[in-house]
């Protein structure tokens, strides 16, 4: 039995919403050094459950651009990941990547979204 939280379905979400879970997450440079990101691109008909962004930021103290970020949303399985184009082209590149966690859940569930709860009765 599945139990309705919101009445939006998460595959429309939109550029925005991805925006604030990447914030909330940390998955861009430091605030207190850069600014807000800014979006590159959004894509959400690539894949069939999966939501693709990329994004940029500018340093405070000279403006300058930082690496660029493609984020993962899997909004069917809860699951995001990130890479930075400079890390693809280096033997160490890192993987980064989670489930969401109750911020990022409660963040959606406040903007309506039917994050589903399942009974396991």
């Amino acid at each position: 039995m599945n139990i309705e939280i919101g009445n939006k379905p998460l595959k429309e979400l939109t550029a925005e919403n991805i925006m604030q879970i990447i914030s909330i997450i940390g998955a861009a440079p430091s605030p207190e050094f850069w600014n807000e990101p800014v979006l590159l691109d959004f894509t959400n008909t690539l894949f069939s459950d999966t939501i693709v962004i990329e994004y940029v930021s500018y340093r405070k103290s000279d403006n300058k651009k930082s690496c660029t970020y493609t984020f993962f949303f899997d909004f069917k399985r809860f699951s995001w990941h990130y890479t930075k184009d400079f890390e693809i082209y280096h033997k160490w590149q890192r993987y980064h990547s989670s489930k969401l966690g109750l911020p990022e859940l409660r963040y959606l569930i406040s903007q309506g979204f039917d994050v589903p709860l399942y009974n396991a009765a």
